[in-house]
């Protein structure tokens, strides 16, 4: 009885300063506002007549982030900083890709954003259970041999890269990249799907060559949607970290940032 109150005591607290947990949660949970920014999801609305400026909308509230996060048990497996943030060879990224991170899709941020399988890591017992469940939800037998790599969680596939000057500011601009991405790749990931005829032929795991069109746009897109972020947090009552949204993070690099190219504007004819 005394652990239930005790846990109903915590539960009642009300934490207005963001780490990374409820920073992820709160940008998984609000709605993207369709004002010619092409996010494939189904989180996308319409814009009102009124309010054309707004790219945001329904961002909880601390209130919001309050009941719904977790005290004893961990946080979601996506939401875990272990899985959003790496180092680039996690992957086993090639310097072609990296270059086009760093000069091409990623040019000017403190962050870029890489796709592959974790080959890294070991992947245990906890992996192999998500897909397992994910074939169940698919209402394939698991006893019939198929991979479990054919059901890997796409958004798995692609993590942060920080750099090594990051402040908060640009963590949290990279998270909402994060968000972006992960949405473009499931519905990537599910066309592909389309378009095979059989589980015995999966589509193979991402990559970041794969993926340099949508890697732009999630760029483009988080550039232009991060300053009206910035302000619906702030008039829902979150108020910026006092320390790093990360703590002690070693998993950062060094690259020369290179500075944004201006487009050059044509004479009218």
């Amino acid at each position: 009885m005394e652990i239930f109150c005790m846990y109903h005591e915590m539960q009642s607290i009300v934490y207005s300063t963001l780490n990374f947990e409820r920073m992820y949660t709160v940008l998984r949970e609000m709605k993207f506002i369709d004002d010619n920014v092409s996010i494939d999801s189904a989180d996308v609305v319409k814009p009102p007549k009124t309010k054309k400026e707004q790219l945001v909308s329904n961002v909880p509230t601390p209130e919001d982030i309050a009941e719904q996060e977790k005290i004893f048990m961990p946080p979601d497996h996506l939401a875990r900083r272990a899985i959003a943030f790496g180092s680039p060879g996690r992957t086993a990224l090639d310097p072609d890709e990296l270059k086009m991170l760093v000069n091409d899709a990623f040019r000017g941020e403190k962050y870029f954003i890489v796709v592959g399988k974790d080959e890294k890591n070991t992947r245990g017992l906890s992996a192999r259970v998500r897909q397992w469940r994910r074939m169940r939800r698919a209402g394939i037998n698991v006893e019939k041999g198929v991979s479990l790599d054919y059901y890997l969680d796409p958004q798995e596939q692609c993590y942060i890269v920080l750099h090594e000057s990051a402040n908060n500011l640009d963590i949290l601009k990279s998270a909402l990249a994060l968000v972006i991405f992960r949405r473009k790749l499931v519905a990537l990931d599910a066309t592909m799907r389309q378009q095979k005829t059989s589980v015995d032929d999966p589509p193979p795991p991402f990559r970041t060559r794969d993926c340099q069109e949508i890697l732009r746009e999630t760029r483009i897109e988080a550039s232009k949607v991060f300053p009206h972020l910035l302000r619906e947090l702030t008039k829902k009552g979150w108020r910026p970290p006092l320390r790093s949204l990360l703590g002690r993070v070693s998993a950062r690099a060094d690259w020369k940032i290179q500075p944004v190219r201006e487009k050059k504007h044509q004479p009218a004819s």
